[in-house]
């Protein structure tokens, strides 16, 4: 890839937006509303703010999705260096901009990986022998040449997204313009990934506009932090000087990197984004009594996680025997899981992409059933029964929110399942369930219409509505803000849900979970409380996971915390031993 000759631009400003205003069709609310951005050749942007916020929609403006390929009331200027988007013809446009989707199953549509990202390239009438060349190259970028010649339909929501990067990198274009690229990628994929796309950014000049909600994962690679709220921007600074102004960050929802609000709770003015950056600041001479003027004035806030919860009695709901299961009978995903779940238990499934957390939670939910071994949900067969055999007493989110969501409004979708169920007090239970999803101010709107952090509450919405005994979520956290992604875990909490969930967010499995499975290559290779399974260093990184930063610096000062109040309160009362005086 390093041989592509490109385009020359000599610096300045390569993308600028000026007063865009942009509404969708069958919505009076304009989405953006007076947007002023520039981006300077060579920039790698972070995008954020929350949920439903006008992120993804500007993304589709630099590419031409809006307004040429869409509808709706659009106004303003967009420059893509230096020429406005609508003199440039389609292939001039692909050429500049590559835009990954939020959503990797919209934008892939081939059979295979290979054929996948060689379209655009043919498209471009590339010649065949170069388009086998940068195939291979954009795969071992990211990781996926191994897959190159497997089904698109077989790979799992990380491996997708790798697989949509890389038919963006074999194009090389001026610009990457990436709608949370990494959502559904392991921790070390998320990481792998991100340095890729910085070092082609620093190497070769590529301008990245990147939105994401998971700052703490991102920020260290950004130059600048770009926050929009209600379709305007209302904050651009340098990524060092962003946290400066954590009030804003705190009044949006926005998740900090942990170092970051330890540093800020403390009074320590730094901003460190990981935790290896934060072990010397901990030492100074007044970092005592920082920590005993914190304690005297406890945040309230701060939440530790649910270690000692456990189900509110032994009554078991879900058991799994010796399971091999997969979509291929000559390819097993699920290889000799054995595992038994009991009413109350909140248990997140993790693990590296590929490893058959989805799997596990379609045969949950009586979907796929076993090759061999049994499942028995309510003391039932699964084998012997149909899934609707559980219709009412299991919901189920699917990773892909969009393959739930079918009526014409989000109102009709939540509601949808309690009519066909027959069940009583409908519309209070549509009203509770909008509420608790913060929803309740869009009902009336056209699902398709929402952002993909709104679409996903709707169809969890959709799931609270019948009040099932068994919720099973896949990736519920995804395309969520923190306070979002806090409000829907605290409500599934407070109402006493078994709840079986897939994540790769590791601190709020930690906060919310009374129980983590840990999966690799179709076995679950750890299953325990929360604390016992992040200590455990070596099955994280089979798993492809990391422990939280809270976690390494509790460890690095030598005491067990999970949480900044827990941190903070056992330094506070620990003795000058650890901390100079």
């Amino acid at each position: 890839m390093g041989d592509d000759i490109r385009k020359q631009n000599k610096g300045g400003t390569i993308i600028e937006i000026k007063d865009l205003w942009y509404t969708y069709p069958g919505r009076s609310e304009p989405t953006l509303k007076g947007v002023n951005l520039k981006i300077e050749e060579g920039e790698f942007v972070l995008l954020t703010g929350p949920t439903g916020c006008g992120k993804s929609t500007l993304l589709k403006t630099l590419n031409g999705i809006i307004p040429y390929e869409s509808e709706g009331i659009f106004s303003g200027s967009i420059k893509i260096m230096g020429t406005e988007i609508g003199d440039l013809n389609q292939v001039e446009l692909s050429r500049k901009v590559g835009l990954v989707f939020q959503n990797p199953d919209d934008q892939i549509f081939s059979t295979t990986v290979e054929d996948e990202v060689a379209f655009g390239l043919e498209n471009l009438c590339i010649e065949r022998e170069e388009i086998d060349i940068k195939v291979g190259e954009a795969l071992r970028t990211v990781g996926m040449l191994e897959h190159r010649l497997s089904s698109t339909n077989a790979l799992s929501g990380g491996q997708k997204q790798r697989v949509c990067i890389a038919s963006m990198l074999a194009m090389m274009p001026e610009i990457l313009a990436m709608d949370e690229p990494v959502s559904q990628m392991d921790p070390a994929g998320t990481q792998e990934i991100l340095n890729t796309v910085r070092e082609l950014n620093k190497r070769m000049k590529i301008t990245i506009l990147l939105v994401e909600h998971r700052l703490h994962e991102i920020a260290p690679f950004a130059d600048r932090i770009v926050i929009m709220d209600n379709g305007k921007i209302i904050f651009d600074q340098p990524v060092h000087d962003a946290f400066d102004h954590l009030e804003i960050f705190h009044r949006l929802g926005l998740r900090v990197p942990v170092p970051v609000e330890l540093c800020h709770t403390l009074g320590i003015k730094a901003r460190p984004f990981s935790a290896e950056e934060t072990f010397p600041l901990l030492n100074n001479r007044d970092f005592k009594e920082k920590t005993e003027r914190y304690i005297t004035h406890p945040d309230p806030k701060k939440r530790t996680n649910p270690e000692g919860c456990s189900a509110e009695n032994n009554e078991l709901l879900i058991s799994l025997q010796n399971v091999w299961s997969g979509y291929d009978k000559n390819r097993m995903v699920l290889k000799g899981i054995s595992l038994e779940i009991c009413r109350g238990e909140r248990v997140a499934v993790m693990g590296t992409n590929g490893s058959g957390k989805s799997t596990l939670l379609l045969n949950l939910a009586s979907i796929l059933k076993p090759y061999k071994g049994s499942i028995k949900i309510f003391g039932e067969d699964t084998k012997l029964k149909n899934s609707y055999s559980f219709a009412g007493r299991i919901g189920f989110l699917f990773q892909n929110p969009d393959l739930m969501l079918f009526c014409n409004s989000a109102e009709e979708e939540v509601m949808f399942g309690p009519v066909q169920l027959k069940l009583e007090n409908i519309e209070e239970r549509t009203r509770i369930s909008l509420e608790a999803m913060s929803i309740l101010d869009i009902k009336q709107d056209l699902p398709q219409s929402l952002s993909r952090g709104q679409r996903l509450r709707t169809a969890i919405a959709s799931v609270l509505s019948i009040d099932p005994e068994l919720v099973l979520l896949d990736e519920p956290t995804t395309g969520q803000d923190r306070e979002n992604i806090e409000q829907m875990m605290d409500y599934l909490k407070n109402k006493g849900y078994t709840l079986v969930f897939c994540t790769h967010d590791i601190e709020i499995a930690m906060l919310y979970a009374t129980r983590i499975l840990v999966m690799s290559e179709g076995q679950i290779i750890a299953d325990g409380k929360g604390r016992d399974v992040i200590k455990n260093t070596d099955i994280l990184r089979k798993a492809s996971l990391t422990q939280p930063p809270v976690v390494e610096i509790a460890s690095y000062l030598g005491i067990n915390a999970f949480s900044i109040t827990e941190l903070v309160e056992m330094l506070a009362n620990r003795s000058c031993e650890v901390v100079e005086c």
